[in-house]
């Protein structure tokens, strides 16, 4: 997310919807989607990152004062799959990096409220490099690959 660094420039890439991720049998599967108070007696599966770093805390949890009944860390997609599939816990990921395990029926997913979760995901790059030819054509190849490839990604919206 952007900082306050006054020698980076933050370039808004696209917006990607948060999912929580659960096990096919889970009784959340039943629900539309999820509110904050649903997690209240789950096991969040997450990475070993700061929480203020996680969607599902400083956009959906935080704000409404809900603390999940525990928290477990894993550095792996793979690992947090797979422990929600045997229904060790629940895990909140982008739509995008779930779609090959809900593809193969191995979870399910449900989104964040009624609106969804909706972050954008932002590269940082040092401003003298901004307008350099080099930089301008990366950023067209990743939006190039990211819409080509990332399913269910919207176009960032670029505020003034």
């Amino acid at each position: 997310d952007p900082g306050e660094q006054v020698d980076l420039h933050y370039q808004p890439l696209f917006r990607y919807q948060s999912v929580l991720a659960l096990a096919n049998q889970h009784p959340l599967v039943q629900q539309r989607c999820i509110q904050p108070a649903d997690l209240r007696e789950e096991t969040l599966i997450h990475y070993p990152v700061d929480r203020h770093r996680l969607d599902i805390f400083e956009r959906f949890l935080t704000p409404k004062g809900i603390e999940p009944k525990a928290t477990r860390q894993t550095e792996l997609t793979l690992m947090m799959v797979q422990l929600v599939a045997s229904g060790r816990g629940v895990a909140c990921l982008p739509s995008w990096a779930l779609q090959p395990y809900l593809d193969s029926g191995l979870i399910s997913t449900r989104p964040l409220g009624e609106e969804g979760v909706w972050p954008t995901l932002y590269a940082a790059i040092r401003r003298e490099q901004l307008d350099s030819p080099f930089m301008q054509d990366f950023f067209q190849q990743a939006l190039d690959s990211c819409f080509r490839h990332l399913p269910g990604i919207q176009p960032a919206v670029v505020k003034e």
